[in-house]
């Protein structure tokens, strides 16, 4: 890679990054409840403020939480020996500790359209190489022109503590300030390091090779259209819960002022008269009138009494009428709320389950029936993510040495489909009766992994060795006996 092909992929890079940043910010903010407040007339009160903040409820991370919850690799099919890979787990996946890692891509696939992991020879162990999560904030692969869904290059892009001054002798207890922004340019077989300092021209530092032959990154990409362009599914339920919060403020200002009944006066004179009619003003002992803040006289005023079971209220004037609003129905609020929240969870395929508690004592089989929409979601992931896995192990593969290049492998998925443990140990059985092997069956168990499942088939011949071997010395003493 020639350095000024570098510095303008470099750019490119750069320019992209900058662009969606703002987008990708504002998605993350409101999975994490960062979100608009609903909307208020200027000017008003503090209390109304306070309950714009309480009016907010994240529904959106359930919503997009709750199909990742159902994504976990449980192993790999190879195409050359067509069973589980026990070396691809012990030596690849588990090292690189992508049980619980593998969440954080598949999360940032949904939410934002596109996960990202790097692929690294390992040099203290060729045989594992790194595998990480990368921020897709700070990665981007640029697709290639003639083919769309191939990469050209990529970009990754970092801030990092910006190194001492050179040529000084400085105290072990220096600690340098600031920070300066290191870029890597990647193309299929090496890369280029460039850095730079407040916003500057980027500087070359240092390239190498990593022989992949390919972009060390693989996007894991959701929704993918023709163009190969990624849309986030978190995009088209942020108006929903903009709506969801706007009618909690609206429910949260009608308990706060309108929730009980009121009591309303009119006509009512407050300020104490004389004979003629004029005004009495307050005075001090002098007899001089007491002034307010603006420099105008008080009037004394009538106190409109204390209502109670035992007091009647006479209020001065002929014009005073006393009378009650109702309170609102606070039902129809509700009404509303549960409605937009079905709607919500209906357009993001989530079950009712997740949204409200109106399910309750369900048999397997009505679990199966109301998770179905969204059974179809996460198979729709699955596939997505199963992709991005898939490409992840073939770098593995060739990061470690490998020249077998297996095309052919497939994620073997958790099954995660909502069923009783009986219905899944009669399918077992009946799987095993129609002459599947017991492994391959087994595999099917919840929870089921390739060393378990070995575990689970070793100890299984164990025992049935020793039943056999029992069964054959009784037999062995019965035949002597006789």
């Amino acid at each position: 890679m020639e350095q000024d092909v570098a510095r303008r992929w470099l750019e490119k890079g750069v320019h992209e990054l900058s662009k969606q940043k703002p987008e990708w910010e504002r998605r993350q903010n409101y999975l994490e409840g960062e979100q608009d407040l609903p909307f208020a007339p200027e000017g008003v009160n503090f209390e109304y403020l306070a309950l714009q903040k309480m009016s907010l409820a994240n529904v959106l991370e359930l919503a997009m939480k709750a199909p990742i919850q159902r994504l976990q690799a449980d192993g790999f099919r190879t195409g050359r020996e067509g069973k589980a890979d026990l070396t691809a787990w012990n030596e690849i996946w588990q090292p690189n500790m992508l049980d619980s890692r593998q969440v954080i891509v598949y999360q940032e696939m949904f939410v934002h359209g596109r996960g990202i992991m790097s692929v690294t020879p390992n040099l203290k162990n060729p045989k594992s190489p790194k595998i990480r999560p990368e921020n897709a904030k700070r990665v981007w692969i640029e697709p290639d022109p003639e083919d769309p869904f191939s990469p050209l290059f990529a970009v990754k892009v970092l801030k990092v503590q910006a190194p001492a001054p050179s040529g000084l002798i400085l105290p072990a207890s220096f600690q340098p300030v600031g920070t300066e922004e290191v870029a890597y340019v990647y193309d299929h077989n090496t890369w280029m390091k460039f850095a730079r300092a407040g916003g500057g021209m980027w500087n070359y530092r240092d390239a190498g090779d990593h022989n992949l032959d390919d972009i060390p990154f693989v996007n894991f990409d959701f929704n993918v259209d023709s163009d190969g362009k990624p849309r986030p599914a978190i995009t088209k339920l942020m108006p929903q819960q903009d709506s969801i919060n706007t009618i909690r403020f609206n429910t949260l200002l009608a308990m706060q002022f309108s929730a009980y009944r009121q009591r309303v006066f009119t006509g009512f004179d407050p300020v104490v008269r004389d004979r003629n009619g004029a005004p009495m003003v307050k005075v001090d002992s002098n007899g001089t009138p007491i002034l307010d803040a603006n420099g105008l006289q008080q009037p004394v005023l009538n106190s409109p009494g204390r209502i109670g079971v035992d007091r009647a209220l006479i209020f001065p004037g002929v014009d005073t009428k006393v009378f009650d609003l109702p309170e609102s129905n606070l039902d129809n609020y509700i009404k509303v709320l549960q409605q937009f929240l079905g709607d919500f969870f209906a357009n993001a395929q989530i079950p009712p389950q997740y949204a409200m508690d109106k399910l309750a004592n369900l048999s397997g089989d009505g679990m199966a029936g109301a998770e179905s929409t969204f059974q179809s979601l996460v198979k729709d992931v699955q596939t997505a993510a199963g992709e991005g896995v898939e490409k992840v192990m073939r770098l593995a593969n060739r990061a470690r040495g490998e020249s077998y290049e297996d095309v052919a492998s497939e994620v073997i998925w958790a099954d995660t489909e909502i069923r009783s443990f009986a219905q899944i140990v009669d399918g077992i059985q009946k799987l095993i009766a129609s002459g599947m092997s017991r492994k391959d069956a087994w595999a099917t168990l919840p929870g089921a992994t390739p060393p378990k499942v070995d575990a689970w088939v070793t100890n299984s011949d164990k025992e049935r060795e020793q039943a056999d071997q029992a069964v054959r010395e009784i037999a062995d003493k019965v035949a002597f006996n006789a």
